[in-house]
């Protein structure tokens, strides 16, 4: 199992405090949980039974790497117009 050590501000320490308390987890497993949470994908059931049912040559993998990388994302520029 790895460890991992990080650096946050005071108001966050205090808000990260009363989440784990909240919880009545340890701090690890609170941190370690919301990691898990903030890295999965979450598609709607059938969201990738769409893939081929339009013409394109993207699939499905195509279509996440896009997603994960930020191709295909308008210019930040441009949504501020």
């Amino acid at each position: 199992m790895s460890q991992l050590a990080i650096y946050i501000d005071d108001k966050l320490a205090e808000k990260l405090d009363k989440a784990v308390k909240a919880s009545g987890k340890s701090k690890s497993k609170w941190v370690a949980g919301a990691i898990k949470r903030s890295l999965q994908d979450q598609w709607p059931d059938g969201f990738f039974d769409l893939a081929g049912s339009w013409d394109d040559d993207v699939g499905p993998d195509e279509i996440m790497s896009r997603i994960r990388t930020g191709v295909d994302k308008p210019d930040r520029r441009e949504r501020l117009r």
